[in-house]
């Protein structure tokens, strides 16, 4: 049995071509499963904003496991957790709020094992098969084929984007949008040109680094398919399309709104 595999993320981003994902903020392995067989490469499985907890991570873990789709999971940096998610199956890991070099090393600790990292090995996790691989192949696996991504959200952040982005063992970077607004004095305005001058220079700086970048689009927004287009001509290779929940809200609008019209 090929319980080590490679990481179709990692591979995409080395043969440089698109992968696309959505953030699932439902605690359900069905929308795993959906998301699987609508053709998407990967699920955010978020513990930041989802009622998620270890029993419901890994029932989802597993289905995207069964269907072929890649899971990634973001949460704080807590190395209890952290471990666990990877425990559980998890490909890689999104720690975001990352400020500064302590922060970003921390990352690389609670994610990689020796010598990146200072990871504990636990000998009978689930994603070694419940031990049925060897630590040391476990441990060489892990640091070769789990992605740590981080997000770069705050102003602090961007006055230290350089020393944070020279840690060794960060694969991708993210921005955050939302977190950037609110820092930059324009809460919620997610397109406003300090935003998004504040995301190129992110942006720019990693790919400068030879590190991944992961831009989050809205699959509603007007000229989708065009900037979709445009991020991966700026080499942007794993691509999030949006949340679970909003994506089907507007699925139950648009059938509301063709029955609007039909007297109840």
């Amino acid at each position: 049995m090929d319980i080590l595999k490679k990481n179709p993320l990692k591979r995409a981003i080395l043969e440089k071509r698109a992968a696309f994902g959505i953030y699932v903020e439902e605690a359900s392995p069905t929308i795993v499963e959906l998301a699987a067989l609508a053709g998407l490469d990967f699920v955010r499985l978020d513990w930041c904003h989802g009622p998620f907890s270890p029993a419901t991570l890994m029932n989802q873990v597993t289905a995207a496991e069964s269907r072929g789709i890649t899971p990634l999971v973001r949460l704080e940096c807590n190395e209890q957790n952290v471990g666990l998610a990877l425990e559980l199956g998890a490909m890689g890991v999104i720690i975001p709020g990352v400020s500064d070099v302590s922060a970003a090393e921390r990352a690389v600790d609670a994610v990689k094992f020796a010598p990146v990292g200072k990871r504990g090995l636990f000998s009978a996790a689930r994603k070694s098969g419940f031990g049925s691989v060897g630590s040391a192949e476990f441990t060489r696996w892990t640091n070769e084929e789990v992605l740590l991504g981080i997000q770069i959200e705050t102003l602090e952040a961007i006055e230290n984007l350089d020393e944070i982005l020279a840690v060794e063992g960060i694969d991708i970077v993210q921005s955050g949008r939302g977190d950037l607004s609110n820092a930059l004095g324009v809460p919620g305005e997610k397109t406003h040109p300090r935003v998004i001058e504040a995301e190129e220079k992110i942006f720019g700086k990693a790919l400068s680094r030879g590190l991944a970048i992961s831009p989050q689009l809205d699959p509603y927004a007007p000229g989708f398919e065009e900037e979709v287009a445009a991020w991966v001509e700026k080499e942007a290779y794993l691509i999030s399309l949006g949340i679970d929940q909003a994506i089907i809200k507007k699925a139950f609008q648009g059938i509301v709104k063709k029955t609007s019209h039909i007297s109840r």
